[in-house]
């Protein structure tokens, strides 16, 4: 104990003389002067630098356009408002997988070679049908296809597809052909 109020004594005692020796200076300390800042060198350096950046070049921004508002002619009916819908190309094979599966397909000819079924497509006058890409047991094939919400019209046009080539398309649903398309 007594190691502990000495310790405590002589660290008073050395307080007592820095105090003293800092209140004998003889420049006053900084935070009284009204005057002089300990900072002043710092902002006088920094303006040196702000100054000489006033002869670099400078982007200016363009001026702001003047709103200038005209007026309408006069209607009779409020004006129509569009939407506009920025929509991703779907791949053919992405269009059948979004399909109902309650809708149906009504296969025109399938082929290994996408060269015959364009050929085929031609020849035959059928611009309108479909080719899709499916898998079967591990192999590509092109399938020429169109595609109808209800199996009624999907039966109609399968027998004037028939007329048309003398061959027998084939009704499927399209669930079925999903189960095929190769993604």
């Amino acid at each position: 104990m007594d190691n502990t109020i000495k310790i405590i004594r002589g660290l008073a005692i050395g307080n007592v003389l820095v105090f003293g020796l800092a209140a004998c200076s003889s420049t006053p300390a900084p935070w009284t002067q009204t005057d002089e800042s300990p900072w002043e060198e710092t902002q006088a350096s920094e303006k040196i630098v702000e100054d000489s950046s006033l002869n670099d070049p400078v982007l200016l921004a363009d001026p702001e356009p003047e709103l200038i508002v005209l007026q309408e002619p006069e209607m009779e009916e409020a004006p129509e408002i569009m939407a506009v819908v920025v929509v991703e190309e779907l791949t053919v094979e992405q269009e059948i997988m979004a399909l109902a599966e309650t809708d149906y397909a009504v296969q025109v000819f399938a082929s290994k070679s996408l060269e015959n079924i364009e050929r085929f497509k031609s020849n035959n006058d059928l611009a309108g049908l479909t080719i899709v890409k499916t898998d079967l047991s591990g192999s590509m094939i092109f399938v020429l296809v169109d595609l109808y919400s209800d199996r009624e019209t999907a039966n109609k046009a399968a027998a004037d597809l028939e007329m048309k080539m003398g061959a027998t398309p084939w009704v499927r649903s399209v669930a079925g052909l999903q189960s095929v398309v190769m993604q």
